[in-house]
């Protein structure tokens, strides 16, 4: 992963696909497989009951400045206020 950080003056062009809250391992934030009753993280091995899952939010964004494309994915609570509540309670 790129530590290099900066500020970007962009336009969104385009959300790069419409699911934008996934269940999330509450120790590792991985996707979590849910079937009707029960969850598991492939990643570190976390279970537990489907009802007790918890949501993140995962926006995939094309941007353009003046001269370049690019494509990022932003994740977490920084998107709170962005869409006014948490993934957790938009899920609900």
């Amino acid at each position: 992963m790129n530590s290099v950080r900066g500020l970007l003056a962009a336009s969104v062009i385009s959300v790069q696909n419409s699911c934008f809250i996934y269940p999330a391992c509450q120790k590792c934030f991985s996707r979590l497989i849910l079937d009707s009753r029960r969850f598991n993280c492939l990643k570190c091995g976390c279970t537990g009951e489907a009802k007790d899952a918890s949501y993140r939010y995962r926006l995939s964004l094309k941007i353009a400045d003046t001269t370049d494309l690019f494509d990022i994915t932003v994740f977490g609570s920084c998107l709170d206020p962005f869409f006014g509540v948490t993934a957790e309670n938009l899920q609900r």
